[in-house]
C-alpha cells in the first residue's frame, strides 16, 4: 500500500475539480468513486426532464469552458458528458477507482496520515483526505405507512429506473420540488393519468430556456473571450439576487409578482391558480424555473391533489380525507437526505474523534471546508456553502483553492499536518448563525435547508465573492501546523 498525497472521495464537480487541480500541481492522488463512472449528482439523477436550473455557461469549470452546450440550461446528459470529457482531457481517469465505495476513513496520529478502506477491502493511505461526496444523491422517502405493500413499481427521482414502462400507465407523482417540476411535464404526454400530490406549492417563474444557435456556438469556439464575457454577465446578473435573499427579503416581492403573473398566464382554471399559489415568501424555499410545468395542469389527464399522501395501499395511495387514488406506478420526488453523505460516512479523526458524533447536533465547519479534530481533511460543498441564487461550481472552485492553500502552507512550514482551531471554527459559525435569521430562508417556511433543530446548515448567507475572498488564503492564526 503506497502512500499518496491526497485521497478524494467522489467524482462529481467537487471531486473531479479537486483531482484536476492536483493533477496540474503534480501531486499524487486517487479518486474513490462508488459508481461506475464520474459525474456524481449528474450520474445519479437521470429522471425524464432532468436538467440544470443554472445557465449552462456558468454551470461549468472556469478553466474548462464549453462551447458545445446546446441550450441555455443544459440537460442532464450534456452535463454528464461534459464532466466525462473533463476527466479524460485533464488526465484524471487513470487515477480513478470506480466501484470503490468507502467504508471507513481513519487518521493516524503517529504518522499524520489518513487510511481509507473500501467495502471491497482495498486500503489507501495519504497525507490528505478530501470529501467530495456531495449532497444530492441519497434518495429521501417520506415515512408513509404501507409504502412497502404497493404492488407496482416505485421510482425516485434520484434513483430512476428507465426500464419501467410508463406509457399508458396511471402515475402518482409525490412532491413539488425542483425534480417534480421537470418530471411532470416530461411524463404528462406519455402516461394515461398523472396525479400530482402537492403538500406545498412552489414559487415558479419563467425559465426562458432556448437552444443556443449554431452561430453562437461557432463564435464561442473561435472567440473564447465571448464565452468568458457571457459567463461574467450571467454571474453578475445572478449575484445581484443575493441582496434579496440575504439582506432585504422584501426585494423578493418582485419574484412573487412574476410568479403569480406566470401562473395566471399559463394555467386556465382560477381554482387551480389558487391551489398552485404559495402562501410563504418567495425564496424561503428554492425558487423554481420552468416554462412547461404549469401548462401540464391544463391537460385532461393531469390531476392536482393539494395534500400529502396519508397511506399507500397495494393498488394506490390514500389522501388525508380517506379517498383512494388508484395508480400503477408511484414516482417519489421527495428530495434527498442531504446530511447523509457526510454524517453517515465513517470518519475517525485525531484521538479517535468520530465525525458522525461531532455532527450529531448539526453540521458545521470552518468556511465550509475544515473541521477541528480532523487534520488534513477538507470537505467540499460542506456546511453552509450552498446557494439559493448562483452557481455551486463557483463555490466549489473557491473551496478547492482553499484546500490547495492549506497544502502549500504545510509545504512552506515543513509540517505534517494542518488543523483549524476550535476557536476559529466556533467564531466563524457563530457569525454565520447571527446572519441567517435576517435572510429569506428564515421567513417561516419549512425547507430542507433547515436541520432537525431548525438551524440553517446548508446555505451561505452572503455573496459568493465574499466567500471567495475568505477562501483565498490560509490565515495562519486560525490553524495549527505540526
Amino acid at each position: 500500500m503506497s502512500q499518496l498525497d491526497v485521497i478524494i472521495i467522489g467524482s462529481g464537480f467537487s471531486g473531479l475539480g479537486m483531482a484536476i487541480a492536483l493533477q496540474r500541481e503534480g501531486r499524487r492522488y486517487v479518486v474513490l468513486e462508488k459508481g461506475a463512472g464520474v459525474g456524481g449528482t449528474w450520474r445519479e439523477n437521470h429522471y425524464p426532464g432532468c436538467a440544470c436550473d443554472v445557465p449552462s455557461h456558468l454551470y461549468s469549470f472556469s478553466f474548462a469552458p464549453n462551447a458545445l452546450w446546446t441550450r441555455q440550461y443544459a440537460p442532464q446528459k450534456e452535463i454528464l458528458a461534459y464532466l466525462e470529457r473533463c476527466a479524460v482531457e485533464h488526465g484524471v481517469v487513470p487515477q480513478c477507482r470506480f466501484g470503490a465505495e468507502v467504508n471507513a476513513c481513519v487518521f493516524d496520529d503517529a504518522t499524520s496520515t489518513w487510511t481509507v478502506t473500501t467495502k471491497q477491502g482495498e486500503q489507501f493511505r495519504a497525507r490528505h483526505l478530501v470529501l467530495g461526496v456531495g449532497a444530492l444523491h441519497h434518495p429521501k422517502f417520506p415515512d408513509v405507512p404501507g409504502r412497502e405493500t404497493f404492488e407496482g413499481p416505485q421510482l425516485h427521482s434520484a434513483a430512476w429506473d428507465e426500464a419501467v414502462p410508463l406509457e399508458g400507465k396511471r402515475v402518482a407523482v409525490v412532491g413539488t420540488g425542483a425534480s417534480a417540476i421537470q418530471l411532470v411535464p416530461a411524463l404528462a404526454p406519455k402516461v394515461k393519468q398523472l396525479t400530482l400530490f402537492q403538500r406545498t406549492p412552489a414559487w415558479v417563474i419563467s425559465r426562458r430556456d432556448a437552444p443556443i444557435s449554431r452561430l453562437a456556438k461557432w463564435l464561442y469556439r473561435v472567440a473564447p473571450w465571448l464565452m468568458k464575457l457571457t459567463r461574467a454577465r450571467i454571474y453578475w446578473r445572478l449575484e445581484s439576487y443575493a441582496f434579496g435573499f440575504t439582506r432585504w427579503p422584501k426585494v423578493l416581492k418582485a419574484a412573487e409578482w412574476l410568479g403569480k403573473r406566470h401562473l395566471r398566464q399559463q394555467v386556465h382554471s382560477p381554482a387551480l391558480q389558487e391551489r398552485l399559489t404559495p402562501k410563504y415568501a418567495a425564496g424561503c424555499k428554492r425558487i423554481l424555473l420552468s416554462d412547461d410545468y404549469y401548462p401540464a395542469f391544463n391537460r385532461p389527464n393531469v390531476t392536482l391533489e393539494s395534500c400529502a399522501v396519508k397511506e399507500v395501499t397495494p393498488t394506490g395511495v390514500v389522501t388525508p380525507d380517506g379517498r383512494h387514488v388508484a395508480c400503477d406506478v408511484i414516482a417519489w420526488c421527495t428530495g434527498f437526505d442531504v446530511a447523509a453523505p457526510l454524517s453517515k460516512l465513517k470518519v475517525t479523526g485525531r484521538a479517535g474523534k468520530d465525525l458522525g458524533e461531532t455532527w450529531k447536533d448539526g453540521l458545521h465547519a470552518y468556511r465550509g471546508t475544515t473541521v477541528p479534530g480532523f487534520p488534513n481533511m477538507f470537505v467540499l460543498m460542506g456546511p453552509n456553502t450552498g446557494l439559493g441564487h448562483n452557481s455551486m461550481v463557483y463555490m466549489i472552485e473557491s473551496q478547492i483553492h482553499f484546500a490547495l492553500a492549506h497544502l502549500r502552507a504545510m509545504d512552506a512550514a515543513g509540517a505534517k499536518s494542518v488543523e483549524v482551531t476550535e476557536v476559529a471554527e466556533r467564531e466563524f459559525n457563530q457569525s454565520l448563525q447571527e446572519k441567517l435569521p435576517r435572510t429569506v430562508w428564515a421567513s417561516g417556511c419549512t425547507s430542507w435547508y433547515l436541520d432537525a433543530h431548525g438551524r440553517n446548515v446548508m446555505l451561505w448567507p452572503g455573496r459568493t465573492f465574499e466567500f471567495r475572498k475568505l477562501t483565498r488564503e490560509v490565515e495562519l492564526e486560525h490553524v495549527t501546523l505540526d
